[in-house]
């Protein structure tokens, strides 16, 4: 893995030790734990600090839940996989100015993060159409239902609903009823979404890095965030499809920092 070889070659030597979902976990020192499975497997060890890196918001909540040894603790930290919500919606307002109807499928996505998502769209002046997968609304229909009231759709870290099984069909529904996909990274977009905001390898590398220097100095994590830097990837031949005109992805990204940054 890219990151892995990221973080070994930043970081200083035996006192931190890398672990992906494969890995024995060791009881010292510093681990670094990379993917949900990793996570889950050094969230109940007994090593005595964990930085959690490439998991999503509601991965790292359902730890603290499933492991309160954890919870409370300066020893147990992540740097989330997925973007705040504030950087998504000003990529839709950046990229779509005209759309305030945003569609969004969930199945066994953190009932928390949907009502972070609903404050955020509201305070941005969105209205958010929702639809749960399940047995009585199966995904076809499900996209079908929920793409009849939106103008775009936005797609969330729910592997029960974006996974490699699914995500056709799912882009193939919101293309005939001609509603862009934002997606959560540069795969989608290739895929067929519209455009994603999403965070480098490289990048990911550098901020747990520089965390884990922190770290060495003080004696502790500091809190569990989100990434701090982030590109943006656009798909032009499905912007063409739709008959929608894009802005360059350099321009995008700055657009966004700007946006964020001046609702703080």
């Amino acid at each position: 893995m890219e990151l892995v070889g990221a973080l070994r070659a930043a970081l200083p030597g035996d006192e931190v030790e890398v672990v992906d979902a494969d890995s024995r976990i060791p009881h010292n020192g510093l681990v670094i734990a990379v993917g949900m499975r990793a996570s889950v497997a050094a969230a109940n060890s007994d090593a005595p600090v964990v930085l959690n890196l490439l998991i999503p918001k509601s991965g790292y909540e359902e730890l603290l839940h499933n492991f309160p040894k954890r919870s409370g603790t300066d020893g147990f930290s992540a740097i989330f996989l997925d973007q705040p919500f504030a950087r998504q919606l000003a990529l839709i307002s950046a990229e779509l100015p005209e759309a305030r109807r945003i569609g969004v499928l969930y199945d066994g996505y953190s009932r928390t993060r949907l009502l972070e998502l609903r404050q955020a769209a509201t305070e941005s002046g969105y209205t958010l159409y929702e639809q749960h997968i399940s047995d009585a609304a199966p995904l076809r229909e499900g996209v079908h239902q929920v793409t009849r009231g939106s103008e775009v759709l936005l797609a969330l870290p729910d592997a029960l609903v974006y996974n490699s099984s699914t995500i056709r069909d799912i882009l193939l529904e919101s293309y005939r009823a001609r509603i862009p996909l934002i997606g959560f990274s540069p795969a989608y977009v290739k895929a067929g979404a519209l455009c994603a905001v999403f965070t480098t390898q490289e990048q990911f590398a550098n901020q747990a890095a520089m965390v884990i220097r922190q770290f060495f100095q003080t004696g502790s994590l500091p809190p569990a965030t989100y990434p701090r830097q982030f590109e943006v990837a656009v798909n032009r031949q499905v912007a063409n499809s739709l008959s929608l005109k894009v802005k360059d992805p350099d321009s995008l990204r700055e657009e966004i920092k700007h946006a964020v940054e001046s609702d703080r």
